[in-house]
């Protein structure tokens, strides 16, 4: 009896969580190169957060990719944390442009998470973790809102 029981993640969601964790990491790659352009502190250091949050994400899901699936890398950096092709993004000119940028960034995000939280098969400990980190997206996207509203006030 010297088994041990691990829980078998389909490979399906597997594959959803490694492209949440490219996406995180895409957008953390876009919001960096969009707040070099800000002029505004607050609103960096709040897209900077967002930038910030993605990376922290995407090698805490990276993580427990490997932890159920077993694979592992050559050159230690987890395949979904490897360099990706560049992305070019748009140079945003004012305020407005950077807000609506993210809020469609918010939109594909959020999206992404709950298209994994709506598995059935997700074992509880990593929905937990899926939770809290959309939670936390979710809380950026609601700073950089209000801190919209105060200026327009």
């Amino acid at each position: 009896m010297n088994e041990s029981i691990l829980f078998k993640t389909p490979p399906l969601i597997v594959e959803k969580i490694n492209r949440l964790c490219r996406l995180l990491l895409q957008e953390q790659t876009a919001f960096e190169e969009v707040a070099t352009h800000i002029t505004d502190t607050d609103l960096r250091c709040t897209v900077l957060t967002l930038a910030q949050n993605n990376h922290q994400y995407a090698c805490e899901l990276s993580s427990q990719v490997q932890t159920i699936s077993g694979i592992e890398s050559p050159g230690g950096l987890p395949p979904v944390l490897q360099p990706a092709a560049t992305i070019e993004h748009p140079v945003l000119c004012n305020e407005n442009e950077v807000l609506d940028f993210c809020k469609m960034n918010e939109k594909k995000m959020v999206f992404a998470y709950r298209e994994i939280l709506n598995e059935s098969a997700l074992y509880e400990g990593l929905r937990k973790m899926i939770r809290y980190q959309l939670n936390g997206i979710l809380v950026t996207f609601m700073q950089l809102r209000l801190l919209n509203s105060l200026k327009l006030s």
